[in-house]
């Protein structure tokens, strides 16, 4: 006998649950804590399956029963009404749970550890000034390839060429993550490189011509700002290394009388330890500057703030004071050194050592662990002597 909306707010709670039924399965499950509950009895691929419809009366009579005529529907179209019911949850949990930023936000926790706190922060820097405005609230189901097209190219016309290249590919990389987590079938960011403008090669590093060596050192020497500046970029000269190994070294990573700088691990774009041998004219440098910094941690300290080191555009600013910042670059320097080494017939890999590179053969990366000490002593020492050489020259046609 079908039920009415009359007879089933009479109903009461008995000692035990107990079922009335509306006919075809629909049945109202009263239990004895007076919740009354509706089920849908079925058969499915031969076995006995309830669904749970809702709480009464919340979901009417008549709900109820426009749920089983839904049920029922699918069944004629052979799809299980308990396994659609999932499915819908799983779209409404997407919806919520897979908008843009909530994802990316996954995303980057998931990639925290492989990243240096450097480029994390740019990351999401990038995202929360360019990406997010636009696209935070979106399911990421909803972000089509021209939405992301929008975004890139309102960061291109602001002039960000480059940063927006590298976010294309960080957008390629968040919707990957949705693909993986269910949120999305296909990624919308794939291809959109094509439909960006390119962006031209940026030459930062700068050789300094062969003749102009001799020149450039006696323009530094002479250099009328801070002595530790000075002292700090003739280093970087005579030992090949990058610039925030120069600002980022301490006096307790120098060991003068085995004529060895070792930088440490967490300190070095490699990320593992790199051993530089020391020329005379290097270690006469570094003893000058002991005479300044080595009451110190830092060898090249900031001159305002004695727990930091040098800042990164200090060495910049003298060549600028020494009229040398249209000729070469500071790490235009290393590229100067290893030109001019390749000529006078060095080893490749050597060189390569010396600079610390990470090899991009894998394969050789694999098996190179070579640290080639006798050699790189005996080449720093000729370019030391070759800077040396060079200055005098230069005094003496002067």
């Amino acid at each position: 006998m079908a039920l009415s909306d009359t007879a089933i707010r009479q109903l009461k709670p008995k000692e035990k649950n107990y079922k009335l039924s509306d006919g075809e399965g629909l049945n109202l499950l009263v239990r004895k804590s007076g919740t009354k509950s509706w089920q849908l009895k079925y058969r499915f691929a031969g076995k006995e399956k309830t669904l749970s419809i809702g709480t009464y009366p919340t979901v009417s009579l008549k709900e109820a029963r426009k749920h089983k005529f839904e049920a029922q529907q699918l069944l004629t179209q052979n799809l299980d009404p308990s396994s659609q019911k999932q499915n819908d949850k799983r779209e409404l949990k997407k919806l919520h749970d897979g908008k843009f930023k909530t994802v990316a936000d996954d995303w980057v926790a998931n990639q925290l550890p492989r990243w240096s706190s450097k480029y994390a922060i740019k990351t999401q820097q990038t995202l929360q000034n360019w990406i997010y405005p636009k696209l935070a609230n979106i399911p990421v189901a909803n972000i089509s390839s021209r939405d992301l097209l929008d975004v890139l190219r309102a960061m291109e016309k602001a002039g960000v060429g480059e940063t927006t290249r590298k976010m294309k590919g960080v957008l390629e990389c968040i919707f990957t993550f949705a693909i993986v987590e269910d949120h999305i079938v296909n990624n919308p960011a794939t291809g959109l490189e094509k439909a960006l403008r390119p962006v031209p090669r940026v030459i930062h590093q700068r050789d300094l011509p062969a003749n102009m060596i001799g020149e450039f050192v006696h323009k530094v020497n002479g250099d009328t700002g801070s002595p530790v500046v000075r002292l700090g970029l003739m280093l970087l000269l005579y030992t090949n290394v990058r610039t925030n190994d120069v600002r980022q070294a301490e006096w307790h990573d120098f060991d003068l009388e085995d004529k060895t700088w070792t930088i440490p691990a967490d300190k070095i774009k490699m990320r593992s330890a790199h051993k530089v041998p020391l020329s005379e004219p290097a270690i006469k440098t570094l003893m000058e500057l002991k005479l300044l910094t080595g009451h110190q941690n830092w060898i090249v300290k900031s001159p305002n703030n004695i727990d930091k080191p040098l800042s990164e555009n200090a060495f910049l600013l003298l060549l600028k004071r020494i009229g040398m910042k249209g000729h070469t670059t500071v790490h235009g320097l290393r590229a100067t050194a290893s030109t001019h080494l390749n000529e006078k017939g060095f080893r490749f890999d050597v060189i390569e050592r010396q600079l610390a590179h990470v090899e991009k053969n894998q394969v050789r990366k694999a098996y190179n662990h070579a640290e080639y000490w006798d050699e790189r002593t005996e080449m720093v020492q000729f370019w030391a002597d070759h800077i040396d050489s060079a200055l005098s020259e230069y005094i003496h046609q002067h």
